[in-house]
């Protein structure tokens, strides 16, 4: 499926007008379109939905840190600037599940980073379809832990993250129960009844999958399937049983003394009924994650030589932590506040060889020629790690203003 046209419907899914706004996005998506002279496309460019989604929250001052796609899935991390430096050891990994591992119709793509010292890894699914897939569901989720692995890092596997998030369409099930007794049991407000017959729930109980898992409260109807355009479910022939197949949940591992700090509360979980161009209701959640902010400084910081203007070289000098790796490929971009990811640059400059080694700093200058002449917008200096593929340090905001003419 390709985005819709109507910014509006984009508006009430990325909730934008909430208050406080959130510090970051998480957005997964499911069978977006995956056609074959898509693929080039997307390898070159972003895929129209990261797209999207990027040209709505980068003016709003978010910044794309990572993204992966397995054909239709799709997981999408972004957050406000002031977080960017201290999102670190970003890395990817996929599994597919469908047809025997073959092939990435159904599977989960995940991104782990580690946020203010605290590792978070976050998976998208796709899981088996279909009431009879319950075991193969259980199975998927064994073969997706068991399967991606994080060579570099210090938790190495998905369970081993002190945050774990886990959202998609798990296609879970309400079993044991016919189609119009479960409308009539939605339609009554008996979702608690529901809630016994879901095949999630009963699984977790069994310990078959996702133990130790949390999740919100389900006080929303299920969220397949709906005729697309309406909240009518399944009005075809095959009239599809009602199910909550769409899923947010979350595991936080406490076990060593140092973790006893990490908590997770869920201000909100809900199901999105004004979003109408799928067959699924889209869910979502707000999520507040314990951090420690304070203990973190940046790997690279900035001391910019005020003031610029369009037609003197600006000059800056920076500081890198000594412990930091850093290479020949790195870069310091200038960016215009509100861009969207570390390639939107409007110029860029080399950075300085073993930065890390030199205790009284490195100057870089950025020729006239190549600054914005835009007087009105306001700046900042991002390091570009190409070990790290991140941001390692940004400046403080300023302006590049119009030269002060002398006095005759």
């Amino acid at each position: 499926m390709d985005p819709p046209q109507e910014g509006s419907v984009l508006h009430d899914l990325l909730l934008v007008q909430e208050t406080p706004a959130p510090e970051m996005y998480i957005i997964g998506l499911q069978e977006v379109s995956a056609k074959p002279h898509h693929y080039l496309r997307d390898s070159i460019l972003d895929d129209p939905w990261t797209d999207w989604i990027c040209s709505e929250l980068g003016p709003r001052g978010y910044v794309k840190v990572k993204d992966i796609r397995l054909q239709g899935l799709v997981l999408l991390v972004l957050t406000k600037l002031e977080h960017v430096p201290f999102i670190r050891n970003i890395h990817t990994n996929y599994t597919r599940t469908g047809f025997g591992g073959f092939w990435g119709n159904k599977g989960a793509v995940t991104v782990r980073f580690g946020l203010y010292g605290a590792s978070v890894c976050i998976i998208n699914c796709h899981l088996e379809p279909h009431l009879e897939g319950w075991n193969q569901r259980n199975r998927d989720y064994s073969t997706i832990l068991n399967d991606q692995y994080f060579e570099t890092c210090q938790t190495q596997q998905i369970l081993d993250h002190d945050y774990v998030i886990w959202l998609g369409d798990l296609n879970y099930r309400i079993t044991d129960l016919k189609p119009d007794d479960v409308k009539d049991l939605i339609q009554w407000n008996k979702l608690n009844i529901l809630k016994t017959k879901d095949q999630l729930c009963l699984s977790q109980e069994a310990g078959d999958a996702f133990n130790d898992f949390e999740e919100g409260e389900l006080t929303f109807a299920p969220t397949y399937k709906v005729d697309v355009g309406t909240t009518t479910y399944d009005s075809s022939a095959k009239k599809r049983k009602p199910a909550w197949c769409d899923r947010i949940l979350w595991k936080v591992n406490k076990e060593k003394e140092e973790r006893r700090h990490l908590h997770i509360e869920i201000d909100r979980y809900d199901s999105h009924k004004a979003v109408l161009w799928s067959d699924h209701l889209p869910v979502s959640a707000d999520l507040r994650l314990t951090v420690l902010k304070t203990e973190m400084k940046p790997l690279v910081k900035f001391y910019v030589t005020w003031p610029w203007n369009p037609v003197q070289d600006g000059e800056c000098i920076y500081t890198v932590d000594m412990d930091t790796r850093t290479d020949s490929w790195d870069w310091i971009g200038l960016y215009k506040i509100g861009f969207r990811h570390y390639k939107e640059c409007v110029t860029y400059v080399w950075a300085v060889k073993d930065g890390e080694t030199l205790q009284h700093g490195c100057k870089v200058k950025f020729e006239s020629n190549y600054l914005p002449k835009n007087t009105t917008s306001h700046y900042v200096l991002g390091y570009y790690s190409s070990l790290a593929e991140n941001i390692l340090g940004i400046s403080e905001p300023f302006q590049i203003l119009e030269p002060q003419k002398s006095e005759e």
